[in-house]
């Protein structure tokens, strides 16, 4: 089948995906659904990719599968060669590939691992989309979401896409391979898409020197970034920062993001004011001030709310604007920022 997904004897799929927000239900109908973005164990365990793969000897058997023996009635070992097998939650054993003598075992969690170190990111943290097993287990994908990175302003404030797509295989054939892009993995072609649409692409091979291969990997991918414990800070120093209502610091960040145009039609006036009214009323609700408080953080967020969202009644229209660093919408969001903090 097209997608590849290792499928059960009961018909499950070894997939599972994270559901909620503007995340589809993939192409193919099949995994286990999440509610949100999930840790690597959580998400590891509900797609069954949490076996381990051994590393073996490759003995010699005949048409029957009995030992070849040598002279010594030991099993004829092909010294050459090695294999790879799959050791499941209940102790069975399935043959996976035979792979040469350099070959190193990285297990799913170890390549997930090394990724969320790639992107500074912790083993516990809930940033894991979609996981996924392919070829009865010789290979293995996942997708982190990277929506609670920002680009650190001190590193290459590069364009960072949506996702960072994961993939490995325990076949000898198909490396450890770190993509960042905007194609969510779901299945063996997305997985393929996706390497070929990335702008940058990590390969590691499976030797001994992939531990080493972190810092590699940040620089060719370009990632420097920092985690939403950042967020943290910085909304924490915002909620810190009084805007009630007729209140100094609401009246400059108001006036500042939507201020009064010199020679200002009637209609332009009228505009104005009603946005401002509408800005104000998504201050108040339960998602901002009606929730956190009127502070700088609530103030911030309100805004952002009403140009992500409320600015016009094209959607597709917002969304794009919302993600083009260099748009209107994303410069008014700057200021804001400065704004309220300054």
């Amino acid at each position: 089948m097209a997608h590849e997904l290792e499928i059960s004897s009961s018909g499950k799929a070894s997939m599972a995906y994270a559901t909620g927000g503007d995340r589809v239900i993939p192409w193919h109908r099949l995994g286990t659904p999440m509610a949100g973005l999930q840790t690597i164990d959580q998400m590891l365990r509900a797609a069954n990719a949490d076996f381990d793969v051994v590393l073996t000897k490759v003995a010699a058997v005949d048409d029957y599968g009995n030992l070849i023996r040598d002279n010594d009635n030991c099993a004829l070992i092909i010294e050459d060669s090695r294999a790879t097998i799959r050791q499941n939650r209940d102790g069975s054993f399935n043959p996976i590939a035979t792979v040469g003598t350099r070959y190193a075992v990285k297990q799913n969690r170890e390549v997930l691992e090394r990724a969320l170190a790639v992107v500074g990111a912790d083993e516990n943290d809930a940033v894991m989309d979609t996981v996924g097993v392919l070829r009865d287990g010789a290979r293995f994908f996942a997708t982190i979401e990277l929506g609670g990175l920002v680009i650190d302003p001190a590193g290459v404030n590069d364009k960072i896409a949506r996702y960072l797509v994961v993939s490995a295989g325990h076949d000898g054939v198909w490396p450890i391979r770190y993509a960042n892009t905007d194609i969510r993995a779901v299945c063996n072609n997305t997985v393929i898409l996706g390497l070929k649409q990335a702008q940058r692409v990590f390969t590691a091979r499976h030797t001994r020197n992939v531990d080493s291969v972190i810092d590699e990997a940040k620089e060719v991918l370009r990632i420097s970034t920092v985690w939403a414990d950042m967020f943290k800070i910085e909304a924490e120093k915002m909620m810190s920062i009084n805007a009630a209502p007729r209140s100094k610091k609401l009246s400059n960040v108001i006036d500042g993001v939507f201020p009064k145009q010199k020679d200002e039609t009637a209609r332009q006036q009228k505009n104005r004011i009603e946005t401002i009214d509408e800005v104000l009323s998504i201050y108040g609700n339960k998602r901002n001030a009606g929730g956190y408080g009127y502070n700088g953080w609530s103030l911030y967020n309100a805004i952002a709310e009403y140009f992500d969202h409320s600015r016009t009644n094209d959607t597709y229209g917002n969304a794009i604007a919302s993600m083009d660093e260099n748009s209107f919408v994303t410069q008014k969001k700057l200021l804001t920022h400065s704004l309220v903090i300054n």
